[in-house]
């Protein structure tokens, strides 16, 4: 009867950290070479397939964001505009009287609701990327660590022939 123990360093827990696959215990970026050796084809599916939705969505998040600053300095500036407009219309003004003032306002009052309608197009795909891409990621972590932690009993063959076989 023979019992063989797995060591502390032919077995790690990952875990994601910030889009990567990281030892639980270092906190060390695992290099996708050493992950396919580690992971199953499925699961370094997953993971590629989850990273590459990761950086799909890095420039969704970017026009998303320039598209709410656009919109909110539209805004601003139509409420600067209509505020200087009511300031100055008692002064006489011909420039900011009228029709520019109603103009301009609705000119950038225009221009923000489409940066506006932008900023919910963009943020759309960009959080069912973020959220396919943890899900994915998260799906190969549960995979390793679920293998590595499963203990099965078996009948084959051993370093010393042929026997019951405890894996864990």
């Amino acid at each position: 009867m023979l019992s063989f123990a797995q060591t502390s360093n032919e077995t790690i827990q990952l875990k994601k950290r910030r889009g990567n696959i990281v030892n639980a215990a270092t906190n060390e970026v695992i290099p996708n070479s050493e992950l396919k050796k580690m992971l199953d084809e499925d699961s370094y599916y997953d993971y590629i397939r989850g990273n590459r939705q990761r950086i799909g969505s890095i420039p969704l998040w970017g026009c998303t964001a320039a598209c709410a600053v656009v919109s909110a300095s539209c805004y601003i500036a139509t409420n600067n505009l209509v505020d200087d407009c009511y300031a100055n219309h008692h002064h006489d003004h011909e420039f900011e009287q009228g029709a520019f003032c109603n103009n301009g306002a609705m000119a950038y009052w225009l221009i923000g609701g489409l940066f506006a309608a932008g900023t919910v197009i963009y943020a759309v795909p960009s959080t069912i990327l973020t959220i396919s891409s943890c899900k994915n990621i998260n799906n190969a972590v549960d995979s390793y660590n679920k293998k590595s932690t499963d203990m099965t009993l078996g009948f084959g063959a051993t370093n010393n022939g042929i026997g019951l076989t405890l894996k864990f």
